[in-house]
């Protein structure tokens, strides 16, 4: 006859509305859900749950190890472990480390002080924070905290919607954004930069009677570039004017290289070609790399409209939308443009 089954008396164990909620301050290995959809599972030392799928809220004080695949929830742990299985949540977060096998991830944001990913882990992570080196993989996005601030904005905002927040405590504060213009030469004071160019507009003579059915410039022309909702809500159905593109000076005259702006212009590019698997980047894109790859700031003012008219076309004509980043990072490389 067995032994009898002994439930701890720090055991709380219970089910509601379809979850399985269970509270130890020990050691749990759960390899059943009694019938349960959902998991919320809070444990003070090591947790290892082995389901075939798993969807809710862990929490370990100790090491968080799941063996099966993830279908939604929050993973915490003082050491989270995760082999080859299909990953998809709101986030993966950890005091210590988390350490990813080739596992296949859609996650929103995965921040740890050592994060070790497998270089054949796929997917998309929108965010992945820590203070360690990590070396290359297939994931799609994977920015920093920092690199989202600048890019979208309110990252902030984004961990606190899931219960998170920065590595370090305080608040992620935007950088300030390099000088667009040319430093001066040593000796020399600096020189005021010139303002934005206004739109070109046709000089008519004065003996032409065309000249009263010519626009004016008024007021109406200073119009504020498009929000961020506006090229997220429905990437296909952007334009050319929508992405803020202006007239640009001559493309003949040339300019010197500055790094500082060649190498934020090389981020915002390595940004878009990596929003796409490899072997699949658009010819459009690859057109903009050898752009900026030449330094050549002037052709590139005169050729980024027809990029991201490129581009548009080559989404539209597969029926498929473009990553929200990518247009991020087409405004961003515009912007880098602009005069200062």
């Amino acid at each position: 006859m067995p032994d009898p089954f002994v439930l701890p008396a720090e055991l709380q164990l219970s089910t509601s509305e379809g979850v399985l909620i269970l509270r130890y301050p020990g050691d749990v290995v759960l390899d059943q859900d009694l019938g349960m959809d959902t998991l919320d599972i809070e444990v003070g030392g090591n947790l290892e749950v082995r389901l075939p799928q798993v969807s809710g809220r862990l929490r370990a004080g100790g090491t968080l190890k799941v063996v099966g695949e993830i279908d939604g929830g929050h993973m915490h742990g003082r050491e989270i472990v995760l082999g080859d299985a299909d990953v998809q949540c709101d986030a993966l977060d950890a005091t210590e480390r988390i350490e990813i096998g080739p596992a296949s991830l859609h996650v929103d944001v995965i921040i740890a002080p050592t994060i070790d990913i497998d270089p054949d882990a796929t997917g998309r992570v929108t965010v992945i924070e820590s203070r360690n080196e990590r070396g290359p993989t297939k994931i799609k996005g994977g920015f920093s905290l920092q690199e989202y601030e600048e890019l979208l904005g309110n990252a902030n905002a984004f961990l606190s919607e899931r219960g998170l927040e920065p590595l370090d405590g305080g608040e992620v504060i935007a950088k300030a954004k390099p000088a667009k213009g040319r430093a001066p030469r040593k000796g020399t004071p600096p020189v005021p930069a010139p303002p934005p160019p206004r739109p070109s507009r046709r000089v008519i003579p004065e003996d032409d009677d065309s000249r009263h059915d010519a626009p004016t410039v008024s007021d109406e022309m200073d119009e504020e570039p498009p929000s961020e909702a506006a090229d997220m809500d429905d990437p296909l159905s952007l334009s050319t004017d929508e992405l803020a593109l202006e007239e640009v000076p001559d493309a003949n005259v040339s300019e010197a290289i500055d790094e500082e702006l060649q190498r934020a212009l090389q981020d915002a590019v390595d940004r878009i070609v990596g929003c796409y698997t490899a072997g699949e980047v658009p010819p459009p894109v690859e057109d903009l790399q050898a752009l900026v790859a030449a330094g050549d700031y002037a052709m590139l003012r005169a050729k980024i409209t027809l990029v991201w008219s490129g581009l548009l076309g080559y989404h539209q004509k597969r029926g498929i939308r473009p990553h929200h980043q990518v247009t991020h990072a087409f405004n961003v490389i515009h912007g880098l443009l602009q005069p200062a």
